[in-house]
């Protein structure tokens, strides 16, 4: 496998739902994932709820959902 060096960092902020409160030293954002419970009714609707506040031209490839506590595992 072919390793380069390169000069990018990557920086993960948790939140349980939207909008963020503001803040001045904040990073830019540059991808959005919505996670899913699909044992918790609450967790959709908190998903829901956070589409409201992500413009809708954020959603072009950087924006992903993911779906977790399928029954098999």
């Amino acid at each position: 496998m072919l390793k380069e060096d390169c000069a990018s960092e990557l920086r993960v902020h948790l939140a349980r739902s939207l909008p963020l409160p503001s803040s001045a030293n904040r990073p830019r954002i540059d991808l959005i994932v919505f996670v899913v419970n699909l044992h918790s009714k609450y967790s959709l609707r908190n998903v829901e709820e956070s589409l409201h506040h992500v413009d809708a031209t954020f959603f072009l490839g950087k924006a992903a959902f993911l779906a977790t506590g399928d029954r098999f595992s």
